[in-house]
């Protein structure tokens, strides 16, 4: 009876192991499409009009620019901000406003407040 429990056992943390290999295998490969998608979109402009930051397909934020304190606290740390998902100071995607993200979840705290 325990032989069975634990083949069952077995089976499902390797089912569970091999979905979420493969959940991260499909988030590392369209991470990867995005950085190449927004390289792609810079290189195709001439060299003068390159900013190396915008959007890629209207929607996704891309900043390959040096960042600076200023636009890295302004991603992570901006408590007047009503976003809670901003874009990135550096690579693809967006980053997560923490002060609004805690703020939304009920946390009252004296960092969160900015408004």
């Amino acid at each position: 009876m325990f032989d069975n429990l634990r083949d069952d056992v077995s089976r499902r943390a390797d089912t569970v192991r091999t979905e979420t290999d493969a959940f991260f295998w499909i988030m590392r490969t369209a991470f990867m499409a995005a950085v190449a998608g927004a390289i792609y979109t810079e290189l195709r402009k001439d060299p003068a009009d390159r900013t190396w930051h915008g959007k890629l397909l209207g929607f996704v934020p891309y900043d390959f620019r040096l960042p600076n304190l200023e636009r890295i606290r302004s991603a992570y740390w901006n408590p007047r901000s009503p976003k809670i998902f901003t874009d990135r100071p550096i690579g693809v995607g967006w980053a997560v406003n923490v002060p609004t993200l805690l703020r939304r979840l009920g946390v009252r705290s004296s960092f969160t407040d900015g408004r």
